[in-house]
């Protein structure tokens, strides 16, 4: 399949519509991958760069780029000169076969830590997506993706369970193996997650190993301490010189007030007490400059914290369901005849088609409205958001 691309004159309509609309904020750029076609992009962000000068800069920007966009110095300059301050990456795997098996080789030969450190220079900071139930998956994969969230010193590390959606190669393959579960097109009931959803599959790897490194991963990552520590040497790197973009009065009072609601939340919890503020207050002696982001990247633990507290209360009920009363595995779920696929419903959430061969469609809307459809956190619209999580909105 070929690609396809809006043109230019196709995103500034919709930004005018959005402008003319009175909306004004981050805006999150969907596209699998913003980079894939580099000679298009680049093209197009002088235009982007000209209207948003026009309008006197009312957008910043985000988007989702493969990691090697640390690989392009004038790619970079052009996203930081254009108003972008954060990329999610899909670093999925510190393990270099895996990243192999998934098609991911720009994510090998190379220091994921270092690519991660010139987007902090350029004033993005990272989120990163990784993805636990591979195949290729070693024993002690848990130590090697904590290893890398902590190099990178990503914040945002939002760790999930593979799972196989319907009409890709993953799926193709499994019930051609037939190592499919039966229904596995079928969302589980009181789940609504890539965390708690995930292996709907016979995987090679014992499913229990799988679990309990997920748990160790989450627990681990989600730690204040941890959590604020890294976003504390984030702070330290992220160059914030030259943003354009300046919220208005009314912008600058909602954050505000968005930011005393964010202190109380952490200050009332010993737990984080202490890593918040210290975080918090080091940014603002030592980069000021990007103490909105810092603040920002702070405020996504409103979210993170509980949020990998239910993961893990989920996680260690699937543990027990796993194991039998000696501690052993329990019997195997049952599972597709050999090539046999599932059809999805039309209706289906997960019944488009993704992978390699999935035709990409660049499309523009203001963050709150993607909902769940972007893995840019909602909470992060205003820099001190009012803390609702993306299913409320």
């Amino acid at each position: 399949r070929v690609p396809r691309a809006k043109t230019p004159e196709q995103i500034l309509r919709e930004l005018q519509t959005l402008y003319d609309l009175g909306y004004r904020g981050h805006i999150d750029l969907v596209d699998d991958n913003f980079i894939g076609n580099k000679k298009l992009v680049k093209q197009f962000l002088p235009h982007l760069k000209t209207w948003l000068e026009r309008h006197d800069w009312p957008f910043e920007l985000t988007t989702e780029a493969s990691i090697n966009l640390a690989d392009d110095a004038e790619l970079m300059q052009l996203m930081r000169e254009t108003g972008f301050f954060a990329v999610f990456v899909g670093i999925e795997s510190p393990d270099e076969e895996t990243l192999k098996a998934m098609q991911k080789k720009q994510n090998t030969r190379r220091s994921i830590a270092e690519s991660v450190e010139k987007l902090y220079q350029h004033g993005f900071f990272v989120n990163a997506g990784f993805i636990l139930g591979f195949d290729t998956e070693q024993g002690g994969v848990a130590k090697g993706v904590i290893g890398c969230i902590e190099d990178t010193a990503i914040p945002a590390a939002m760790v999930g369970l593979l799972y196989a959606l319907p009409n890709t190669q993953l799926t193709r393959r499994l019930a051609k193996e037939g190592r499919l579960h039966e229904n596995s097109d079928v969302q589980p009931d009181d789940t609504g997650d890539q965390c708690t959803a995930g292996i709907n599959f016979d995987p090679k790897r014992p499913r229990l190993e799988i679990l309990k490194d997920f748990l160790t991963v989450v627990e681990t990552a989600y730690s204040p301490e941890k959590y604020f520590g890294r976003v504390a040497r984030v702070g330290k790197q992220l160059d914030s010189r030259g943003r354009r973009y300046k919220p208005g009065l009314k912008r600058w009072a909602k954050e505000l007030k968005g930011f005393f609601r964010m202190a109380a939340k952490m200050t009332a919890n010993p737990r984080t007490r202490g890593p918040f503020w210290r975080t918090f207050g080091g940014g603002l002696l030592q980069n000021p400059r990007s103490i909105r982001y810092i603040g920002m990247m702070c405020g996504l633990y409103v979210h993170f914290g509980p949020f990998s507290e239910f993961v893990t209360r989920r996680i260690r009920k699937a543990i027990a369901e796993n194991e039998t009363p000696d501690g052993g595995p329990a019997a195997p779920h049952p599972t597709t005849a050999p090539s046999a696929l599932p059809n999805p419903p039309p209706s289906s959430p997960t019944a488009k088609p993704t992978g390699p061969d999935t035709p990409k469609i660049a499309m523009i809307v203001p963050i709150r409205r993607v909902g769940t459809a972007s893995r840019i956190p909602a909470s992060m619209t205003p820099v001190f958001p009012s803390w609702k999580p993306m299913s409320s909105m």
